[in-house]
């Protein structure tokens, strides 16, 4: 025959193994998530650098289209599904008077990740010839 204390050590010990696979359940859980949240951080920083690069081909396609798209300074934004751009162009000219150039600046926007991009473009104010100079990342303050 059994004595009734038998049984008593079984409580404890399902409690305790239970215990043990229920804290391994939420550090896998934890580390999931956070594994999961780097991607989806690189995801939208790509999406930032690709919503300002649309704003600075934006930009040079007006540009393109009209030599003398701006006297001075504008700024003018756009959405890309659900990302954002603030493009600035600005016009000076050149020492001798026969180049417009142009220096845009696009900051993209995806969600609370931005990047800005920053071109030179020059511009024949005879023939209206368009000229990338430079496209460069700029860094963020």
């Amino acid at each position: 025959m059994t004595s009734p204390r038998d049984g008593q050590i079984a409580l404890p010990f399902v409690l305790l193994v239970g215990g043990i696979i229920f804290e391994i359940v939420i550090a896998g859980a934890f580390v999931a998530y956070f594994a999961s949240g780097s991607g989806y951080s690189a995801r939208l920083e790509v999406r930032a650098w690709a919503v300002a690069n649309s704003g600075v081909n934006d930009a040079l396609v007006k540009i393109a289209k009209n030599k003398e798209f701006t006297a001075s300074t504008m700024s003018y934004g756009f959405t890309l599904g659900s990302d954002a751009a603030t493009v600035t162009v600005s016009r000076t000219n050149d020492s001798s008077g026969q180049y417009y150039v142009y220096t845009i600046s696009s900051l993209g926007t995806a969600g609370a990740r931005q990047k800005k991009i920053q071109a030179v473009a020059i511009v024949n104010q005879t023939t209206g010839a368009l000229q990338l100079q430079s496209l460069n990342d700029v860094a963020l303050q």
